[in-house]
């Protein structure tokens, strides 16, 4: 992951068979999916889907006393793209309001864990495991 927290954006980066430290040189497969991000705040992201009432109990957080935020961001998709040979070959643009949530379950210098959901529900997350390229 590229993150950049002054913008409020970054990069998944994935790289097969490159080298160097990142394991992006000459990589015969790469992809690329940029987002921005922001702190959630605890509005269950298919909360229109229910009731156009941002105060519906459904449609919150039932946890009002706890920063969403300080762990768990708002992700919104804006692109994907997949490159053979450093040639991209396949873009997709994301609709806007195309967003999941990410919570940071656990994090140090080389490893991450994130779950990601579709709503913010824990029901919906899947697991992320993550872990910094050799160096």
């Amino acid at each position: 992951q590229v993150i950049d927290l002054q913008r409020g954006t970054y990069k998944n980066e994935l790289y097969v068979g490159g080298r160097g430290v990142d394991e992006d040189e000459d990589a015969w497969l790469s992809a690329v999916l940029e987002a921005a991000w922001t702190e959630w705040d605890g509005i269950y992201l298919d909360h229109d889907d229910e009731s156009s009432d941002n105060d519906n109990d459904s449609s919150r957080n039932s946890h009002d006393d706890i920063d969403h935020g300080a762990n768990t961001w708002r992700v919104d998709f804006v692109s994907l793209t997949l490159s053979i040979f450093q040639v991209p070959i396949f873009t997709q643009q994301f609709q806007a309001g195309t967003a999941r949530t990410w919570k940071m379950t656990y994090l140090d210098d080389d490893t991450r864990i994130v779950r990601a959901g579709k709503t913010g529900r824990g029901e919906d997350d899947w697991i992320f495991y993550m872990r910094r390229g050799v160096r």
